[in-house]
């Protein structure tokens, strides 16, 4: 009498119990899918992660000695190691040696730099800065180098004063060699108007002036050695005679600086 009942009963059972698994392999199903795809994703963001790495390592880590083995380029516009500034070519000369990562020299050029550029402008002298970049020997690191270098690109660019001007004004410690990466002194770059481009990007990549660079720290070895009282930096000269911009106290005045140049023009 059960019979027919029971069978029902076992077929609906049967039915339910398929319906169970098919569930289940589904869900196994769409949990491997879901694993495949995260792992695929993951998998292309690690490789973009360190082809995004080595770019960056490459970028900051650029080999100076091949660079600096390449033949000498001077930067526009110079016809020699020296970077020329001033509006009258045949101005007496103010020769200065300065190291980007010189703390000195950044209080010399706060102080004095202003009216180093305005008697520029004026016509009444002209300024030949050598770059000279020992103290990454002293200190450790790339950033005398690495900065200088970027200088020549700006001068390259027709950029140089005001780029000069910016490495200055954010000079690092002397402990942290941050001018040593090429992606800081690219930063820098933007707050010169017109600075960056593609060929300027490059330049300091490339550490394209790396020879301009030895060649101007073996201008100044040559200077320490060779009685033009070049002792370190900042040294300033006008005519080949001493300009004091340096004492116990700190820089002297703009005006103690215009009168020690006003004296030495007026000197036959």
């Amino acid at each position: 009498m059960n019979a027919p009942s029971d069978n029902k009963r076992m077929t609906r059972e049967r039915v339910r119990a398929e319906q169970a698994r098919w569930r289940a392999a589904e869900k196994r199903k769409r949990t491997l899918v879901i694993a495949v795809t995260v792992g695929a994703v993951l998998a292309v963001a690690a490789t973009l992660g360190i082809l995004v790495g080595r770019h960056t390592s490459a970028a900051d880590n650029a080999d100076w000695s091949s660079a600096a083995g390449r033949e000498l380029r001077l930067p526009a516009g110079q016809m020699g190691i020296p970077v020329r500034y001033g509006a009258n070519p045949e101005a007496p000369v103010l020769t200065l040696y300065e190291d980007f990562r010189c703390p000195l020299c950044r209080q010399v050029e706060t102080a004095l730099g202003p009216t180093i550029r305005q008697l520029a402008d004026a016509g009444t002298i002209r300024v030949e800065f050598h770059i000279a970049s020992f103290l990454d020997e002293g200190l450790g690191g790339t950033g005398s180098r690495y900065a200088a270098n970027a200088a020549g690109c700006a001068q390259d660019a027709g950029k140089f004063t005001a780029y000069h001007d910016v490495l200055f004004a954010h000079q690092p410690p002397e402990s942290d060699d941050g001018f040593g990466r090429p992606s800081r002194l690219l930063d820098l770059a933007n707050q010169v108007d017109g600075l960056r481009s593609p060929a300027f990007d490059q330049c300091v990549r490339d550490l394209a002036f790396a020879p301009w660079v030895e060649a101007a720290q073996a201008d100044f070895d040559t200077a320490r050695v060779a009685g033009r009282k070049v002792t370190g930096t900042p040294t300033v000269s006008l005519n080949d005679k001493p300009v004091t911009v340096l004492t116990r106290t700190g820089p002297v005045s703009p005006e103690a600086f215009t009168a020690q140049v006003d004296a030495i023009l007026a000197t036959p």
